[in-house]
């Protein structure tokens, strides 16, 4: 396994920047101008959803169920986790019902997940290991952190490095019209929350972030899938994106996305006035409070929308 220099190129110096990732690499340039120029990293790194937060919790009972050898109860109760989980404050009601429910069917998302691991060979894990890698013409280093690495318990065994992957239902204001007589259990009050089906092949972001740690850890690849109610796992065997020339393609898409931010660096010049109108925002997206704006302080996009003042 590799974990080589942090080399950073003239483009990202200028702007303050340091590394990138796979996450970051595949913003829209307009997200990602507002999350790297507008936010200091602290103001960025409390925008949270209750998807993204709810999955932290799932992989940190899924790492502690492989790495501790214990059972998903007892990882649940874990006073860590317990503290992850009140940690999170909901932006709004349905938000808040939201996290209720993935906290609610937290331990069977978990349990699949372990179920899918449960299919590969036998390892000894460790979990959120970091590598750093350089890949030129990409001027900066990809930042990585793989949910787990494993080593096989026998020589003649595979050992394999993967993500987890939840999928999350939504949920839909519905209030009652009349007494419900049949308990629901996916019900909280006015509001229902649905189980999503798991993908019948692996999502295309998720192979580029594939193809990026394949690059730093080169074991066996897999990827978990799993909600409350489905989980599917992908390897190698059973899908043929995760096969090593599909990924070396896979990371040269990646590399293009990053490239195409680089060249803005390159045109801006150090400055952030430049790069700016380089990235016009989608006010649309911002009037519909759409994904990327959800529970976004309105003094934020106040500060965002400062640059494109005429």
């Amino acid at each position: 396994m590799t974990n080589q220099l942090k080399i950073i190129g003239e483009p990202y110096k200028k702007f303050g920047l340091k590394h990138t990732s796979k996450s970051t690499a595949t913003l829209p340039h307009t997200i990602r101008f507002f999350k790297k120029h507008c936010l200091n990293p602290n103001e960025a790194n409390k925008l949270s959803n209750a998807s993204l937060h709810g999955g932290t919790v799932i992989h940190l009972i899924v790492q502690e169920c492989l790495t501790k050898k214990v059972d998903v109860d007892a990882a649940f109760n874990k006073k860590e986790i317990q503290d992850k989980i009140n940690y999170y404050t909901p932006y709004n009601d349905k938000d808040k019902k939201k996290y209720e429910m993935v906290i609610k069917f937290a331990k069977e998302t978990a349990n699949n997940h372990l179920e899918n691991i449960r299919e590969l060979d036998e390892q000894e894990w460790q979990d959120e290991l970091s590598y750093t890698i350089w890949t030129p013409p990409v001027q900066t280093y990809w930042l990585c952190y793989i949910d787990l690495v494993g080593k096989a318990v026998q020589e003649t065994m595979e050992s394999y490095f993967g993500d987890l992957k939840n999928k999350f239902g939504s949920v839909e204001y519905k209030p009652l019209k009349n007494k419900q007589t049949k308990q629901n259990p996916n019900r909280i009050g006015d509001y229902v929350y649905s189980a999503v089906k798991i993908p019948n092949r692996p999502f295309y972001s998720d192979l580029m972030q594939i193809a990026l740690y394949k690059k730093c850890c080169p074991l066996k690849p897999f990827l978990s899938y799993a909600s409350h109610t489905d989980r599917k796992l992908f390897t190698e065997k059973n899908c043929e994106d995760l096969k090593q020339k599909n990924l070396d393609r896979s990371l040269k898409q990646l590399m293009v996305y990053e490239i195409a931010w680089q060249k803005k660096l390159e045109c801006a010049d150090g400055d952030i006035n430049k790069l700016a109108w380089l990235c016009p925002p989608d006010f649309s997206d911002i009037k519909k409070d759409s994904f990327w704006y959800q529970g976004v302080p309105q003094e934020y996009i106040e500060r965002y929308l400062n640059y494109y003042e005429l």
